[in-house]
């Protein structure tokens, strides 16, 4: 018996969910041309680079400085590899973090107030970048759960190790996890109010399989959360306590429709 469906427990979770800190250089091996797991949930689409290192030499680059976003080339820059001076000479080497800022993702420089750097100065880099690869022509991703593929004929060789950037988004289901809870919930239900089916579209017992299914769904959530990469319990302590409270209203929804329990017999006298 269907009491709820995915379109009512679904409006209880339209709020949009805000998106993590972004992952970087997360490493990901292509053994297979199978999909791979590279995180348990979901990704934005939009922010995800897939990348590799094709050479370990540097490149270099003279620079007049601006007082924004000095570009340093048109790929990202690998972490760490970038040397900045005043000439080719390295007559003066300055400190990331203390002279300048690198934005890695998108090879900009910036200078800092009080460092060593002005606008107008000419300056020397050195640096090394990565290599792009293409979404549907080198890999394909499932974004919804965090699975990526290498597609035969691209740029990844088959066993080739890429690097990727991400950013993993708070999702509290996939259709898959939704779809499971309201038949799961559905099923509560009606073994435990409604075995002969009598009671149909009970606009309550639907509110009891309604919320019923939105604590499956902060459970599931719950266990997402401790086996992601972050794995924070309270994030998860927040899920579990978000069940409690669905589970509650569902409890309250289907006391009408329990039997009262029968208190102890009185005594008799003989």
């Amino acid at each position: 018996m269907s009491y709820t469906n995915t379109e009512l427990v679904r409006h209880h979770l339209a709020t949009e969910f805000p998106t993590r800190d972004q992952v970087y250089d997360q490493i990901v091996v292509f053994n297979s041309d199978d999909y791979i797991s590279f995180f348990s949930g979901a990704v934005d689409e939009s922010l995800l680079i897939v990348k590799s290192i094709q050479t370990n030499e540097s490149e270099q680059k003279k620079i007049i400085l601006g007082s924004g976003a000095n570009a340093v080339d048109s790929f990202p820059l690998q972490r760490g590899s970038v040397v900045v001076a005043s000439d080719n000479s390295l007559g003066t080497i300055y400190t990331e973090n203390i002279d300048y800022i690198i934005d890695y993702n998108n090879s900009q420089l910036y200078i800092k107030d009080d460092g060593g750097l002005a606008s107008g100065d000419t300056i020397t880099v050195w640096f090394r970048k990565y290599v792009l690869y293409v979404n549907n022509s080198d890999y394909q991703v499932d974004y919804e759960n965090g699975k990526i593929r290498r597609m035969t004929g691209g740029d990844i060789a088959p066993g080739e190790t890429v690097l990727t950037d991400y950013t993993p988004i708070y999702k509290s289901h996939t259709e898959e996890v939704l779809n499971n809870a309201v038949l799961e919930a559905n099923n509560l239900i009606e073994n435990e109010i409604d075995p002969d089916q009598i009671y149909g579209a009970d606009p309550v017992l639907q509110a009891a399989a309604t919320y019923r299914a939105l604590e499956i769904v902060c459970q599931t959530a719950a266990a997402r959360e401790l086996s992601s990469l972050r794995g924070e319990d309270k994030s998860a302590l927040v899920w579990m306590k978000l069940a409690d409270v669905f589970a509650d209203r569902s409890d309250k929804f289907m006391r009408s429709f329990r039997p009262p329990i029968d208190g102890p017999n009185k005594p008799i006298h003989s």
